[in-house]
């Protein structure tokens, strides 16, 4: 079939345990990254911060990573009819594999950031693929509305017990692929190409969580549970919190005491979280405040 100028996503999302030794490579000395790859840096930390989330440092380390793989899967296309986009080739200094959708053994791939940097720890990989040059905004795009990229972007739902520390970046003719990691970077910066930009990995304070909103701030939050007295409103978000709901918080409007399980900056971000949300919280609502 002729695909013409179509656009395809295919997405996954790999979990990577890789508590390794240093890489059997260091990373060039001229290694840096594109303006393009930057944006798209900077267009995932830009979405976290709207929804109040803390910035994730860029990583040198993935960010090699990520165009490595990338440039593989373009010049020697490890993919087949039985192959993801997850899987190598034999044709670099790292462990070629193949990695199946019912694939039981990762541990080729669990190898990829120790291989080939000092990064040893644990990292989650996104990738992006079009038939035609990939960009930033394109790539990123997709991945803000696929609930899956969505959730490993934002931490939410499976992701809320994870924090990023690393976000490596990687462009490469039809593939974008990001990775996100839970270590720092022992690399302590990162070169943008073509520029004097020199992005220093510093690590971002952690955006500091209210407990209990009173004043109105135009943003979306996801709503469930109202009390008339503040106290057992607090043990109710004590249980949600406990639950997972890490960003759970009190919305005090009308002398009402409402539980927002999760707060946004546009109704349509707050509209895609209800949808993601257990079926025991179906009758959930957006209040906007």
């Amino acid at each position: 079939m002729k695909l013409g100028n179509l656009s395809i996503l295919i997405l996954f999302i790999l979990s990577f345990s890789s508590k390794f030794t240093c890489g059997q490579d260091s990373i060039p000395a001229d290694f840096c990254i594109s303006e393009e790859e930057y944006k798209l840096y900077n267009l995932i930390n830009d979405y976290r911060n709207a929804m109040n989330l803390a910035e994730i440092p860029l990583s040198k380390s993935l960010s090699f990573v990520a165009k490595t793989h990338a440039t593989d899967l373009v010049t020697n296309r490890p993919d087949t009819n039985t192959c993801n986009f997850h899987s190598w080739s034999d044709k670099g200094n790292w462990t070629a594999c193949c990695f199946e959708k019912e694939i039981k053994d990762k541990s080729c791939m669990v190898s990829k950031p120790g291989e080939l940097t000092t990064y040893t720890g644990y990292a989650h990989e996104v990738v992006y693929w079009e038939n035609k040059e990939a960009n930033a905004e394109r790539a990123f795009d997709q991945w803000k509305e696929t609930s899956a990229a969505r959730s490993l972007i934002t931490n939410f739902k499976e992701w809320e017990s994870h924090s990023w520390n690393a976000l490596g970046v990687g462009i490469y003719k039809g593939f974008a692929i990001a990775w996100f990691g839970e270590d720092p970077d022992p690399e302590k910066q990162t070169i943008v190409c073509g520029s004097q930009k020199v992005i220093v990995n510093k690590p971002a304070e952690p955006k500091k969580e209210q407990e209990m909103v009173s004043a109105s701030s135009g943003r979306f939050y996801l709503i469930y549970g109202s009390f008339n007295d503040l106290a057992e409103a607090k043990k109710q978000l004590a249980i949600y919190k406990s639950q997972g709901f890490k960003k759970a918080k009190i919305v005090s409007k009308d002398n009402k005491f409402r539980i927002s399980l999760s707060d946004y900056s546009s109704m349509e971000q707050a509209s895609s979280a209800k949808k993601e949300l257990p079926s025991k919280f179906k009758d959930a609502w957006v209040l906007t405040f």
